[in-house]
């Protein structure tokens, strides 16, 4: 096995669609041995903001020299990015040998339950049977989509779960009110168990309550009354958090301030069961933490920005950080989006602060088609004009010569992905 029959294995579209218990998942970790009951976790779920909060759990647990392993998605640039132990990528080395050792009783598996094992099931099986095999103390588990019946809800309760925001995104799959996918985020609420939450609109609010009630699970609510002292720029944030005072995040935007919030309140719960965090650890990891294209600078003279802005909500979040860090300029925006998205309405709620957009397919066959969108926002009078490839969205940025220009790339994580590879 090579890294591209690992990739054929763990990241391709499989499975038939069908998704009803965790099961199929279950008979796979049974099969390798169960690593998940060796091993303690903080399992994140949410819409938008898991990784960034991944981060910065992680980056509190390495300062506190506490050996961490942390499983997200998607990559931006490299499958190996998913599976991480302290901050270093799985080596190929490594994916191959854990993959074959998967791979070994995929075939078993399916057929004694019938069906076909989704990719992403197979990678989760790989990331544990890693962790358990280099001795993780802490595992981050970030969920793939939902919770009930994501891949990664096979684990025991966790140390503590965490869950970062519920919007309006994978609707086919979760459903089609705000209520409804709170509900299958809520399922990774396990008995006896801890949950960091941040205050949620009044109904979000009882979906959580009355799980946490079913299961006998503790709710921590995050209340950013207790912020004091905020400062956000476009180099980051600075504020102040019941006994910290002066913390600094390097990563920009408001949104992320918040996230930091559950960080510090997941790493409080872990210090009070033992685990050994001081609040300098708290301090000094959520100053280190970075997260790749979440409204990232990656130039200056002219300052472009790239964000993974790809839901409702995600953009939302980048038209309140336009409006806080940029509230009297006129920015450039290119936007590239997958075309089952409702693509339009979020690029029009960004018009009020633009002077000109680009749009540009972030995949051949599934991302929007760049000319049509154009044309519909010139129909808007808007100016508006397409891009043939993502090389030629680096090629214009990197010719800007006007200093004062501000441009922002958001859209698909895989057109973030693609900017960053080729910038």
């Amino acid at each position: 096995m090579d890294m591209k029959d690992v990739i054929e294995l763990v990241n391709t579209n499989r499975g038939n669609g069908r998704k009803e218990s965790l099961d199929r998942m279950q008979h796979l970790l049974d099969k390798i041995g169960n690593p998940e009951k060796a091993l303690s976790f903080v399992h994140i779920a949410g819409t938008n903001g898991k990784g960034s909060t991944a981060s910065f759990v992680s980056e509190i647990l390495v300062q506190a020299n506490i050996k961490t392993g942390v499983f997200t998605s998607p990559h931006l640039e490299k499958i190996n990015e998913r599976i991480r132990i302290d901050g270093a990528f799985i080596t190929d080395e490594g994916f191959i040998k854990t993959t074959e050792q998967v791979a070994a009783v995929v075939d078993e598996v399916e057929q004694e339950c019938g069906d076909r094992l989704y990719s992403f099931e197979i990678l989760t099986a790989v990331a544990l049977l890693h962790f358990y095999q280099q001795k993780c103390e802490l595992v981050v588990l970030e969920a793939g989509i939902g919770g009930r019946l994501d891949a990664t809800n096979t684990i025991p309760t966790p140390e503590v779960a965490i869950v970062t925001s519920i919007g309006m995104d994978h609707t086919r799959v979760l459903g089609e009110t705000l209520e409804k996918i709170a509900s299958e985020k809520a399922g990774i609420i396990k008995g006896n168990g801890d949950v960091v939450l941040p205050r949620f609109i009044p109904s979000i609010d009882q979906v959580f309550k009355e799980v946490a009630e079913n299961k006998k699970a503790f709710i921590h609510s995050v209340s950013e009354e207790n912020v004091k002292e905020l400062s956000v720029t476009e180099d980051g944030s600075t504020f102040s958090y019941k006994q910290f005072t002066a913390l600094k995040v390097g990563m920009v935007g408001r949104h992320q301030v918040n996230n930091a919030l559950l960080a510090i309140e997941a790493a409080l719960i872990l210090k009070n069961k033992g685990y050994t965090i001081t609040d300098e650890n708290i301090s000094q990891g959520i100053e280190a933490t970075y997260w790749p294209g979440r409204m990232e600078k990656i130039q200056v003279n002219p300052t472009v920005f790239i964000d993974g802005a790809h839901n409702p909500e995600g953009v939302a979040v980048l038209r309140e950080s336009i409006e806080t860090l940029f509230p009297n300029e006129r920015l450039t925006i290119i936007v590239g989006m997958m075309k089952d998205k409702d693509y339009m309405h979020m690029i029009e709620d960004i018009l009020p602060f633009t002077k000109k957009v680009y749009t540009v397919s972030p995949d051949p066959y599934r991302g929007f088609p760049a000319r049509v969108v154009a044309k519909q926002l010139q129909r808007k009078g808007i100016e508006a004009d397409p891009f043939d490839s993502t090389k030629e969205v680096v090629e214009f940025l990197k010719g800007q010569k006007a200093s004062n220009e501000i441009i922002i790339v958001f859209g698909s994580l895989y057109l973030i992905g693609d900017i960053k590879k080729q910038w």
